[in-house]
């Protein structure tokens, strides 16, 4: 399983991917309770655990980069997994080379 904060290699290329969480700032987030208002759950609870927050190699928010994705201004992601979405090291460290250049 492929855990959070992990940078991932690829065995047969060496290749080096970034998750979201490594790149984003990701706000610290307190645990909390949520009770369904409706559907089959209604009424239930459920317990939200508590995020802590962490400072992503960008330092901007995931809903900026994937603005900044859409756009054409940052790399394209790779989809390894319906839930694992993963950019290349190589793309992010040409990417932010290009951006110190420009200032």
């Amino acid at each position: 399983m492929i855990e959070k904060n992990q940078i991932i290699e690829n065995p047969q290329a060496k290749e080096h991917f970034y998750r979201m969480s490594d790149l984003a700032n990701i706000p610290e987030r307190p645990a909390r309770i949520h009770q369904y208002k409706s559907g089959i759950n209604k009424g239930r609870t459920r317990v939200i655990g508590e995020r802590r927050a962490s400072k992503g190699l960008i330092g901007v928010s995931e809903k900026t980069l994937w603005e900044w994705v859409r756009k054409g201004e940052f790399p394209q992601p790779i989809k390894l997994s319906p839930t694992i979405t993963v950019w290349r090291a190589t793309d992010i460290s040409e990417w932010m080379k290009s951006k110190e250049v420009e200032n």
